[in-house]
């Protein structure tokens, strides 16, 4: 088996997970620029939301002042559930990788083929890195021509920008998943811990317009690494938010290459 048949088999294994978060992660986004037409322009709406508590408001991103465009509304609710629907599909492409195959006993196959370990693994996320930008970038297409359908776009930089920041934070789940699936030879374990890790980011980050000390949890979600109303006024990712979740992902794929060429596997 050379590397071009191994990435080839990673990808025909995993063909059942990517359709379906395909199809869900994209689905959302079209269902979510659909509704833009009931929302902006809406006074009644605008209204209502002023009404509403600022910690409540600010948990889901909403600006009721940025709600008159349609990127004002998807940086709000659509963006929060895209960064956690993308981060869940990057873990459980990641977190599962080599920890299934101890499960599955199929590790006394592939870690016997004539490749180093890590070379192996480094073929598996290379077929997840494809899988990752590929529903990204079928999920943001569906957004952008949805809206554009339906409403104006009048900042698409900045909105391609904002979708793009929840790109690079599902990276730094995929880099934490790579650590837990060379750590952790139960894959349901090591499934569990990583989808409770950004299960429980997403919660904190709920809790960010809270006071006191939850409030301050929010400070510790990989969530709030980028600030949307920041990116849409100067168009641009802050420099240092890039560094960490590239830093996480990279610091996750080489720690994990490492472990697994120097672990002794139970298979």
């Amino acid at each position: 088996m050379n590397t071009k048949s191994l990435f080839q088999h990673e990808l025909h294994l995993s063909r059942k997970t990517f359709v379906t978060w395909l199809g869900i992660i994209a689905g959302l986004m079209i269902i979510f620029a659909s509704t833009s037409s009931m929302l902006l322009d809406n006074d009644e709406m605008a209204e209502l939301l002023k009404s509403y508590p600022p910690a409540l408001l600010e948990s889901f991103n909403i600006n009721p002042e940025s709600f008159i465009t349609f990127e004002g509304w998807m940086s709000s609710e659509p963006y929060i559930f895209l960064n956690l629907l993308l981060g869940i599909f990057a873990i459980l492409l990641s977190a599962a990788s080599v920890s299934r195959e101890i499960d599955d006993r199929t590790g006394e196959f592939l870690f016997t083929v004539p490749l180093s370990r890590r070379k192996i693994f480094l073929v598996k996320a290379a077929s997840h890195l494809l899988q990752l930008s590929i529903v990204f970038a079928i999920a943001v297409a569906a957004a952008f021509l949805t809206g554009q359908t339906i409403a104006e776009i009048k900042n698409a930089s900045g909105l391609f920008l904002i979708f793009l920041s929840a790109y690079f934070i599902s990276l730094a789940c995929m880099g934490i998943g790579y650590l837990l699936t060379c750590l952790i030879d139960d894959e349901r374990t090591a499934l569990s811990l990583g989808v409770g890790y950004v299960l429980l980011s997403f919660l904190f980050n709920m809790l960010a317009g809270l006071k006191g000390f939850v409030g301050e949890l929010a400070n510790v979600s990989i969530f709030r690494l980028f600030d949307v109303s920041v990116i849409l006024e100067k168009t641009a990712l802050s420099p240092l938010s890039v560094a960490i979740t590239l830093g996480l992902y990279l610091l996750g794929l080489i720690a994990a290459g490492e472990i697994l060429a120097r672990k002794n596997l139970a298979i």
